[in-house]
């Protein structure tokens, strides 16, 4: 009896709990509802001048204001929305009418617009407050842009190909008995076919959500959304972006991006994936989106007024908000389109990675893009050269490192790889003293690979490494990313070989932006704003950057002002100009550490040791330093081919062979460490590894196995032990 009172008072608080949560949602609807009403309001007063003498409406967006009202509209039935509506649409069919009453294309060359546009027309038709002339007005404005599209056939599963045939769709299905009508829809399904069934090739913030919007306008308006919504490659976007969602509401940028450009697509696009799916998760991403670009911007554009529009025509407030757990380090999705990495700790640390390259995908969009586009500064289609490279860092609320934004000018811009926190590599011997320079003369895009090799989370520390292949340069470069999330400390470790031989440039390349105090090797900086082209995002001082190099043997480091994200902005960079032969290995090692602002001593400088010797070959590399006052021993096995031999076949490993000694850690492994704490007890973790010993003591051995296939008869290995890919614990005092 008591157990059944017991269930069924936990059922009560379910629903209860469950009813609040809803309502928080339906509270959230109210919040938007009424902040909708209010900036439709504005911009339709705002625009009142102009719209009275029949101007061509000044701002672009405008159009986007027809998808506010008629959603609005459609939730309160309020009759003044509806008659701004047709105020607004015939203004626009009006304005663009020739001296002899005939209608020009207003859009011009401008796209992304004729859908609302089109939107709006039938649903001011459908609701009768249109007289048969000004449907007829409409209609032959609608008309006279798709006409004038017909020469547009950028296709592919990018924004602009898939905007120009949803155009066409869109207008079709608008003015279905126009005389070119079949026309327009043979260009959209030609148009769209590579967007809808597959994963987009774009890989810049700005461009990516407004594209998955068409793909989902384009769906709803032909009817087939809900199956839309089943493929996995629709699901992907939806996830990869709430996963990049930062600490303080906003999304970093990345490719070609601004700071807070496009929130309202990615805005829109949650909100139906929340209600579609029914996961609270992406309504609560876009609640924390939404309130934190909304106290930004206060008074909301018109671009954001019809993304607002088309969400609360989505939303679903019965889906109640759920707890968007962000704050562990993860892998963004997956290691094959998106390969971004994510990694969270204590005080809102946050760092965003890349390593994203063109990818083994979307290849005839790529040759395509390739082939007509003439913007030889970007990947195929607006990613940037920034393999291998930190888009963000930031801490409590405080950005720290930054992406390089948009671009100043047509093939002007910061796409190259030298613009990005990353190693840059050039071939050649650059004049002396001039080495950016002769970095900066080459901001051509050179197809590089990626891929993932290791990532995971192993309690202090959380790890990474990422390779990139450049074969037009001739090395291969590993960056191995250690974040311990306790205090956002994050040191990266830069391998790199030379796979041809040749005078090559390699700078270790970090853009701090406004630097506060420097030496000899490191820099203490705090982006005091953020540039988004003409406007700045105030950027809090809670916190200051230390950026330090420790390996420096041979290297030089220098800082240098460049033009970067529309401002003068500070370069910090280390580098090694010289003839290298074949094999041979180069190592940076930067450290990354956030502070609170005005903290800054140096003794913070001499925290970080090597374990190796400066004259080392570069094959292994160890590290010694300080977590909560607790020492902390990292092993880096950095020739990964250390252990192999070869046994009358395939490369065995051998974890005798393959143990090297960092100070008192010994392992076979590609990534370990040890923490010695306070309380006596040892933390070590490690990745691919036989055995692990510290002090003497073995920590980690895998048992033999006897069965193991390890070369055949008397060429086997002796002691067959099996690899194990990941380990984390932490041994008791008393055990050792």
């Amino acid at each position: 009896m008591k157990f059944l009172l017991l269930f069924a008072l936990v059922g009560v608080l379910a629903t209860t709990a469950a009813r609040l949560a809803a309502a928080d949602t339906a509270s959230f609807q109210q919040q938007l509802q009424s902040d909708l009403r209010r900036e439709v309001e504005r911009l339709h007063i705002s625009y009142a001048a102009e719209r009275t003498r029949n101007q061509k409406p000044s701002d672009l967006y405008t159009p986007y204001l027809l998808s506010g009202l008629i959603s609005l509209h459609a939730k309160t039935g309020e009759a003044a929305l509806l008659a701004w509506a047709k105020d607004d649409l015939m203004w626009i069919v009006r304005s663009a009418l020739d001296s002899n009453g005939r209608a020009t294309p207003f859009f011009g060359s401008s796209f992304r617009f004729l859908p609302t546009f089109c939107d709006a027309y039938l649903y001011l038709k459908s609701h009768g407050s249109l007289s048969a002339t000004e449907a007829a007005q409409v209609a032959e404005q609608i008309a006279a842009n798709a006409d004038a599209r017909i020469d547009r056939a950028d296709f592919g599963a990018q924004n602009r190909g898939l905007i120009y045939g949803a155009e066409f769709l869109f207008c079709a299905h608008a003015v279905p008995d126009a005389p070119n009508a079949a026309r327009w829809r043979q260009n959209g399904e030609a148009l769209i076919y590579d967007s809808l069934h597959g994963w987009s090739v774009e890989d810049a913030s700005i461009y990516e959500p407004f594209w998955l919007n068409y793909v989902l306008t384009l769906s709803e308006m032909r009817g087939d959304l809900a199956e839309q919504m089943k493929h996995i490659t629709l699901r992907y976007h939806f996830d990869q972006s709430k996963e990049l969602l930062m600490p303080n509401g906003l999304m970093p940028d990345w490719g070609d991006g601004d700071w807070t450009h496009s929130w309202m697509w990615y805005f829109a696009n949650w909100t139906l994936a929340g209600s579609h799916y029914r996961d609270g998760t992406f309504l609560e991403a876009a609640r924390r989106l939404y309130d934190a670009n909304h106290a930004y911007y206060k008074d909301l554009p018109a671009e954001a007024v019809g993304a607002l529009g088309i969400a609360l025509r989505w939303l679903d407030s019965t889906v109640p908000l759920a707890p968007l757990a962000l704050d562990k380090s993860a892998e963004v999705v997956d290691d094959l389109v998106s390969k971004k990495i994510v990694f969270h700790g204590a005080m809102g640390s946050y760092a965003m990675f890349t390593y994203r390259d063109e990818g083994p995908f979307g290849r005839f969009t790529r040759d395509y893009q390739n082939a007509q586009l003439a913007a030889y500064e970007e990947k195929p289609h607006h990613g940037h050269a920034d393999e291998n490279s930190f888009a963000m860092l930031m801490q409590d609320g405080t950005v720290l490192l930054a992406d390089g934004g948009y671009r100043a000018a047509y093939a002007r811009g910061w796409r190259a790889d030298v613009f990005h926190n990353r190693i840059v590599a050039r071939t050649g011997f650059p004049p002396e003293g001039d080495v950016f320079g002769y970095l900066m003369a080459d901001p051509t895009y050179h197809e590089v690979q990626t891929e993932k090799i290791h990532f995971g989370t192993f309690g202090s520390l959380d790890y990474a490494r990422t390779r990139l292949v450049d074969d037009e340069r001739g090395y291969t470069g590993d960056r191995i990313t250690l974040f311990a999330p306790e205090n956002g400390l994050t040191i990266v470790v830069d391998s790199l070989l030379i796979d041809r031989a040749g005078s090559k440039v390699f700078s270790n390349t970090w853009h701090p932006d406004h630097i506060l105090a420097k030496g000899d090797n490191w820099v203490v900086s705090h982006p005091d704003r953020i540039p988004i082209r003409s406007e700045y995002w105030p950027n809090p001082h809670t916190r200051d950057l230390v950026i330090e190099f420790v390996s420096n043997r041979d290297k030089v480091a220098q800082t240098r002002v460049i033009d970067r994200r529309f401002n003068p902005s500070e370069a910090f960079l280390q580098y090694l100009n010289n003839y290298f032969f074949k094999g041979q290995r180069l190592t940076f090692v930067t450290v990354l550490r956030p502070i609170a602002a005005g903290s800054f001593v140096p003794a913070l400088l001499n925290d970080v040791k090597l374990l190796t010797d400066e004259h080392d070959d570069g094959r292994t590399l160890g590290l010694r330093f300080m977590l909560g006052g607790e020492p902390v021993t990292v092993a880096l096995k950095l020739d990964q081919t250390i252990g192999l031999t070869n046994l009358r076949g395939r490369p065995m490993f051998d974890a005798a062979t393959g143990a090297v000694s960092y100070g008192a850690l010994r392992t076979d492994a590609d990534f370990a460490f040890v923490r010695e704490r306070r309380d006596g007890t040892r933390e070590y973790a490690f990745q691919y590894a036989t055995a692990l010993t510290f002090a003497g003591k073995t920590l980690f051995q895998q048992p033999v196995w006897d069965a193991m296939f390890q070369g055949p008869g008397n060429f086997a290995v002796p002691d067959r032990r099996d690899k194990m890919p990941r380990w984390h614990e932490v041994i008791p005092a008393t055990v050792r």
